[in-house]
Formats: structure tokens, C-alpha cells, sequence
């Protein structure tokens, strides 16, 4: 290792050993668009908690198999991953995984109808395949699948460079941590807009599951789903 390297890497662990995300919290903006984002991700988990517990009762009708159910745990899993890093100020990384989280639920909430949905590669081809399920053709599933759809192209934007507005071109670590509170803003949008509606595809799908949950896990999941489809999923119909 030449002594240049040496040097650089000396900085880099006194760097880490210094790291410390305490100046960000005291940024009202900062704790704004995380406690937006953590009460959405909240109830995501507890969904996945509760369902967790349901997956083998095959009294319950319909029933999510266990495949499903790891790739679904998988998009919860992205969502921390986004949550996370957008802690740091890595924003790039945390709209890619956001687009992630779209794949991942897409495979695990139609793999019962598309039973060979996980062999596909291309995310627009899984798009194809679920516009063509009777499940998405009534409303409000359409309008949800619509919206997934919009927020995962927004996100290719990223994946692929499109414009400056795509590119974060860190150049030193010491950027980090950082706080920039429109790029925060953006993504915290994105990521509740996505979890909501996941959660509420998700109640809709398994209904009967969403019922049988403890009235306080309910109540969690029911708060992140939009007022205008919450009748949808406590089944009163107009």
C-alpha cells in the first residue's frame, strides 16, 4: 500500500470513528420528513408483523403463500434501506431503493395469479403482466397500481442518470452526514406515497386478514391508508 493510500485510509477511520448523525436533530425539517416517513414504515411493519402470524391459517381465504410473503417482507425491507440512508443524506441510493421496494411488492403481491412473476427481470414486463389481472382493472386498485407505476418511472429517472437533477456527484465522504431539506422532502413524498399505497393494496387483497388483526394493530395500518379508500377496507360499501 503506497503511502498516499496509507494516509487516505487513516483519514477514513478517524472519519467513521467520528461520524455522528446528533447535529441533524436539531433541524425541525429534518425530524419532519423523517416522523413523516417512520409513521408510514410503522405501518407497514406492523401489517407484515400481523399477516406474518395469519400466512399458514389456510382458513382464511385468500391466503398469502409463503414466497409471497418473503418478497413483500423484501419491498418492507428496501423501504428501511431508503429510510436509512436518507437519514445520511444519501438521496440517490435511497430513490433506488425506493424503486427496489416496487419490484420486490409487485412479485410478492401477484405471485399467486403470475406463479412464475420472480423469473422476470424487467420491471416494465411485470408492469405488463399485473395491468392484465382482473384485480387491478376495478377501482380504486387501478388508480393504486397507476400510482405505483408513475412514482416507479419517476425513480427510473434516477437509476439511469437522466438529468442533473439525477446525479448527487459526492466527491468526499466528509459530505456526510448532511441535511438538504428539498431532496429530503422529494423522497419522503415518494416513500409515503408508495407505502400507502402498498398497505392499502394489501388490505384490500387480504381483507379477511385485516380483520382479524389486533384493533390496535388496525388502527396503526388504517391511519396510513388515504381517508378515500378507507371504506374500501373496513368493507362499507356506499
Amino acid at each position: 500500500m503506497s503511502r498516499e493510500v496509507s494516509a487516505d485510509f487513516k483519514d477514513l477511520v478517524n472519519f467513521i470513528e467520528k461520524y455522528d448523525l446528533s447535529p441533524l436533530i436539531s433541524n425541525r425539517d429534518f425530524i419532519k420528513v423523517l416522523s413523516e416517513q417512520h409513521k408510514k414504515f410503522f405501518s407497514y411493519l406492523t401489517f407484515l408483523a400481523e399477516i406474518s402470524t395469519l400466512a399458514n391459517d389456510h382458513t382464511i381465504k385468500p391466503n398469502i403463500g409463503s414466497k409471497q410473503l418473503e418478497f413483500i417482507i423484501e419491498s418492507c425491507s428496501d423501504v428501511a434501506n431508503a429510510l436509512f440512508v436518507m437519514t445520511h443524506g444519501a438521496y440517490k441510493p435511497a430513490r433506488m431503493m425506493l424503486r427496489s421496494s416496487i419490484e420486490t411488492f409487485l412479485k410478492g403481491f401477484n405471485l399467486d395469479e403470475l406463479t412464475d412473476l420472480d423469473k422476470e427481470k424487467s420491471v416494465y414486463a411485470i408492469f405488463d403482466r399485473v395491468y392484465t389481472l382482473p384485480f387491478f382493472i376495478e377501482e380504486p386498485k387501478k388508480t393504486l397500481i397507476d400510482s405505483i407505476h408513475n412514482d416507479y418511472k419517476l425513480l427510473c429517472l434516477d437509476t439511469h442518470t437522466a438529468t442533473s437533477v439525477n446525479m448527487q456527484q459526492i466527491t468526499a465522504l466528509k459530505y456526510f452526514p448532511t441535511f438538504n431539506s428539498t431532496e429530503a422532502s422529494r423522497i419522503s413524498e415518494i416513500l409515503m406515497r408508495l407505502v400507502s399505497s402498498f398497505i392499502t393494496l394489501l388490505c384490500i387483497k387480504y381483507n379477511s386478514h385485516y380483520h382479524r388483526m389486533h384493533h390496535r394493530n388496525k388502527e396503526i395500518i388504517i391511519e396510513s391508508i388515504p381517508k378515500q379508500y378507507r371504506q374500501v377496507v373496513y368493507g362499507i360499501k356506499d
